[in-house]
């Protein structure tokens, strides 16, 4: 009888190979995925923004999860910006009895056109202590709870673009320089003469450019979104 390896045995059986490392699980997005149908165009054949501003693409990966939509983001704001001016106005009116107070005027002429001019230094303290509150609020919410508030309501949670992971501090803090900033800004020189009025505007231009580029992708990612790499989605169980 011939023994295996000699001359005219059969050939060795191959080594085993070892078993591939376990991926680590899948998270609520991998890959971003288009929307399996191309969104509804306008009578020129140009897809229009306005019919993006609810839709619900489901996100790639675990199933179970969809881009949160542009009315959904819009309420869980509005929610967060209640719960934040509420401390700011706390807060402010504790700063107001240490700060220069605001000048009002009144046209002698014309007892009911009264004029408020609120001193430059007031103005400056009180912009840069809303705005690094409300940061505060949405920087440590985004990173420690992968939401705000407003958005644990709504069954919605933000990650990262690629794999879902909870955010960095860097990529909040982006994120919130780029959406909340601006209207923390605006809101407390409001009362600034001209200058709050013309901070104002350019925020509400700025709002309709985060709307529009928000509603236009895919993905559901603003121009927040894309700069910091972050994505926001909803549970299914939670999509009406």
């Amino acid at each position: 009888m011939t023994q295996s390896g000699q001359p005219g045995g059969p050939p060795p059986p191959p080594p085993a190979s070892p078993p591939p490392p376990s991926a680590p699980p899948p998270d609520w997005q991998s890959t971003p995925q288009q929307p399996s149908s191309p969104p509804p165009s306008g009578g020129s054949g140009t897809p229009t923004w306005t019919a993006n501003l609810t839709s619900q693409a489901p996100v790639a990966g675990p199933a179970g999860y969809y881009y949160a939509d542009v009315p959904n983001r819009i309420i869980a704001y509005i929610i967060d910006a209640i719960i934040v001016g509420i401390g700011l106005f706390i807060v402010n009116a504790i700063l107001a009895s240490f700060l220069p107070a605001p000048t009002v005027r009144i046209d002698p002429n014309n007892p009911f056109n009264i004029s408020v001019d609120q001193p430059i230094v007031t103005a400056l303290i009180l912009a840069v202590v809303n705005i690094a509150l409300a940061g505060a609020y949405f920087i440590y919410t985004w990173t420690a709870m992968r939401g705000t508030l407003g958005m644990k309501v709504l069954g919605m949670q933000i990650g990262h673009e690629q794999d879902g992971r909870t955010i960095t501090f860097n990529q909040g803090v982006i994120r919130y320089l780029l959406l909340g900033a601006p209207f923390s800004l605006a809101t407390a020189l409001t009362g600034y003469s001209s200058l709050g009025g013309l901070i104002g505007l350019a925020a509400f231009v700025y709002f309709i450019a985060l709307l529009v580029t928000t509603a236009q992708s895919p993905t559901k990612q603003g121009l927040h979104d894309r700069y910091a790499k972050t994505m926001v989605v909803k549970a299914a169980r939670s999509v009406a």
